[in-house]
């Protein structure tokens, strides 16, 4: 093992339970694994021992109950009635659980089961209705009622017979769910929420009082080497429980609470983007600091963006924290803790934060993915689906963008003899945008990684070269994969062939030839990060779209908050929706409004941001040249990171 990340790697005690590292796999699921089964798939069993190989001392399991007809869900949250449900009154389904915990176990690690203290039908801890965001949790929460002390230890008892079977079962702990107000014990602890006037609200004692409750009746039952992990924002806000607050919690649940997850004050904030987070200062971290500072006796495990093993390395070694909790990070990358004992955090797939994890649409395909890992959601049959390579081959790339450089890594690791053609002096292709946005940094650390593996893989790069079928013919290539991108549509508008129009990716790096006032056509992703780069830079910008709202291609699960967030607050940034642009002049841009009304917008310059067509007709004239004939990336079919990965690493595996 590598001393690289010896603080972070290094055996934490907890009682008498020593936990193999201070990695902690947080209760997190790529949501579509398994079908109508009952019980854990072996896609579901397959991938949490996958979590446990990769290092993660603990795993969190996050379990479903309840199995109702999935129309019932229906409304509540569109993608719901496709997660996992899992029916643990029928005992044969207890056999899969038991297997699922055992698999875990085979990589000396702990299995723990996500648990939450059920909502009564009808009820809620308070009688005020719950202030916040309109988001999906808050059909959880049903305002009015105050629960009565009977129910209340009815529902205590209840999630102690959970704990107890799974304990039965073979796991090791609980994570206990009290974070974003979203549930009955995050309710109980806010001062905005919690109304009671009993032993159960007022002062921080009384608020603390029904978890602790929980906490103790769990350790009565289970015994003190059953672990409890209690899962809370380290702040709650607007008006609820502070930081200091949480201190102050956490030393009412000592010697009850062994480990406690600190979460953003909401669930979009916990899973940071770009947009509103820097590498090397996670938003959480300073919850744990402030519990370590007021030493509390509880094991802190923040979580939300912690992926680079050597700022986690630091965050260990200078006892900012003990324990580092995280999804993404295993999710992203397959090996990630063998990267950590090796001490290759280099070579770690960074996160790219755009949260396709959690959901690509509300409407379906119903599929898990992951932009930066291509085998998430078919790793348990990966090894069936990919033959071992053969015979070293040699094989030509043609573009160094995202694609192509993923498909000339794999083809390397397979012992074939890869040659890169880069018609550009640089390799990253619309992936060099990165470089110029602030809240693009994600991306750029991806590229980057891209960018150092493909020459580490040893392929032969030839930039500034831009190859062509008689090149390919004369060089004697086995294969040939096309990754020759798309080009913009310019669609058939008067004037859009202008002076002063400009494609997306010609702005970055040259945003001081523009003038100052700014209309971007087109409210896509692309034309909305475009237009916000733009107003960074200090020009004024106005987003034009056909659509009813701008960004709507973006990911609509903990994403699209964060990116609105971002515009919001940039004050020369503005758009107008359900605008069809008529023509493109010297002097501005003439559109319609919803209700067919012309008007007209004084500009400078013009983006023009209509999409993106693939470059088909060119990767077809590269068939023939070598024996086997690929198209890969964007020439095959226009999509993002995430498709370019999938049909790169699809396609080498094959040769």
């Amino acid at each position: 093992m590598s001393q690289r990340y010896s603080h972070l790697l290094s055996p934490l005690k907890i009682g008498n339970i020593v936990l193999k590292n201070r990695m902690l796999y947080a209760n997190a699921l790529p949501h579509f694994l398994q079908g109508p089964e009952t019980f854990p798939s072996e896609a579901i069993i397959s991938y949490y021992a996958g979590v446990a190989r990769n290092g993660a001392a603990v795993v969190t399991c996050r379990i479903g109950t309840g199995v109702k007809p999935r129309k019932e869900v229906r409304g509540v949250f569109s993608d719901a009635q496709h997660m996992p449900m899992f029916d643990l009154e029928d005992p044969s389904v207890h056999n899969y659980f038991s297997q699922l915990a055992d698999a875990i176990h085979f990589y000396d690690s702990k299995a723990s089961v996500a648990l939450r203290l059920s909502d009564p039908p009808g009820y809620n801890i308070s009688d005020t209705e719950p202030p916040g965001p309109e988001t999906w949790m808050r059909y959880m929460i049903t305002p009015g009622k105050e629960i009565p002390l009977k129910m209340i230890r009815q529902m205590i008892e209840d999630a102690v017979e959970k704990a107890k079977l799974f304990q039965s079962l073979g796991f090791d702990m609980v994570n206990i769910y009290m974070s974003y107000r979203s549930s009955i014990l995050a309710n109980s602890l806010s001062p905005a929420l919690n109304k009671r006037t009993d032993r159960y609200g007022g002062s921080i004692e009384n608020r603390a009082r029904l978890a602790l409750e929980l906490f103790q009746a769990i350790k009565k039952a289970c015994g003190s080497d059953f672990l409890i992990e209690a899962q809370i924002s380290g702040e709650e806000r607007p008006g609820g429980y502070t930081l200091q607050d949480t201190v102050k919690y956490a030393r009412i649940w000592e010697g009850y609470v062994d480990i406690l997850q600190l979460r953003a004050p909401d669930a979009t904030a916990s899973h940071p983007t770009g947009f509103n987070s820097q590498k090397k200062y996670p938003i959480t971290l300073r919850y744990a600091q402030a519990l370590k500072e007021a030493g509390v006796k509880i094991a802190t495990a923040p979580i939300g963006g912690f992926q680079d093993l050597d700022l986690n390395e630091e965050y260990i070694a200078t006892g900012k924290t003990d324990m580092i909790a995280m999804a993404r990070a295993f999710i992203c990358d397959p090996e990630y803790g063998k990267k950590a004992y090796e001490g290759r955090g280099e070579d770690v797939v960074p996160c790219i934060r755009c949260n396709k994890c959690h959901g690509v649409s509300l409407t379906g395909p119903w599929h898990s993915v992951c932009s930066v890992n291509p085998t998430i959601g078919i790793g348990h049959r990966i090894n069936r689906m990919i033959e071992p390579p053969g015979k070293s081959k040699n094989v030509a790339i043609i573009g160094g963008g995202p694609a192509g450089m993923k498909a000339a890594i794999v083809a390397a690791e397979r012992g074939h003899k890869v040659t890169l053609f880069e018609k550009n002096y640089f390799l990253g292709g619309q992936l060099r945008h990165a470089d110029f946005a602030s809240f693009k940094w994600p991306l750029r650390d991806f590229k980057d990684y891209l960018i150092r593996q493909t020459y580490k893989a040893g392929v032969e790069v030839l930039l500034s070269t831009e190859a062509t079928p008689e090149m390919i013919r004369a060089g004697g290539y086995d294969a040939v994969l096309v990754a020759a991108g798309a080009e913009p549509i310019i669609p058939d508008i008067p004037g859009a062939r202008g002076s002063n129009v400009w494609k997306p990716i010609d702005v970055y790096g040259k945003e001081q030839l523009l003038g100052l006032i700014v209309v971007v056509i087109g409210g896509a992703q692309i034309g909305v990060e475009t237009g916000m780069y733009l107003a960074e830079n200090g020009h004024r910008v106005t987003v034009l779209t056909r659509q009813k709202q701008i960004a709507y291609d973006a990911t609509p699960i903990h994403y699209i908050e964060m990116f609105r967030d971002a515009w919001e607050a940039l004050r020369t940034f503005s758009f107008i929706t359900e605008a069809t642009t008529k023509s493109i002049s010297e002097e501005g841009v003439t559109y319609s409004d919803s209700e067919g009304n012309e008007k007209f917008i004084p500009t400078d310059s013009v983006v023009l941001s209509a999409g993106l067509r693939p470059r088909q007709d060119e990767a077809l004239r590269f068939y023939g040249s070598a024996a086997g004939f690929y198209i890969i990336g964007d020439c095959r079919e226009v999509g993002n990171v995430q498709k370019c990965m999938r049909t790169a690493f699809a396609t080498a595996s094959q040769i």
